[in-house]
């Protein structure tokens, strides 16, 4: 199993911006041995490559909320899920790829409610991304 990797900005920005009780995460691109996951979803071919990357982005985001308030018990649940999905126009599957991100939350938060989601296809994403995610966490102090 490879170790998740933590989200790291790769611009001028911050991997979080806290406004009372939530945490606004920014975008983190799917990665695999600090490279994106890249590419372009297709077909029914593309959805385990694009299902990699999102799994691979939510990873990132809760390792960074683990790092930077010592673990996920900082959160009560996770309010918005989004996710950007290079996808040609004739792709369809994008609830299928969003579903495995969904999952690794369900996990990782059993007892809060699943979170609300917006997925949009795209044309392209940072460094060739198949797929980049952005969440909306409430913390737990905060409720």
């Amino acid at each position: 199993m490879t170790a998740i990797e933590r989200a790291r900005p790769a611009g001028l920005y911050a991997s979080f911006s806290q406004a009372g009780g939530l945490l606004h995460s920014s975008g983190v691109v799917g990665r695999h041995e600090g490279k994106p996951i890249t590419g372009m979803l297709a077909g029914p071919e593309d959805v385990a490559r694009g299902e990699a990357a999102v799994v691979a982005a939510v990873g990132a985001i809760l390792r960074a909320v683990e790092d930077e308030f010592g673990s996920l018990a900082a959160v009560s649940k996770v309010v918005t899920l989004t996710g950007y999905l290079q996808a040609s126009a004739d792709f369809t599957q994008h609830a299928a790829v969003m579903n495995a991100a969904s999952a690794v939350l369900q996990r990782a938060f059993p007892d809060a409610p699943l979170p609300a989601r917006t997925t949009i296809g795209v044309a392209s994403l940072p460094g060739g991304g198949v797929a980049e995610v952005s969440m909306v966490l409430a913390l737990a102090s905060a409720g």
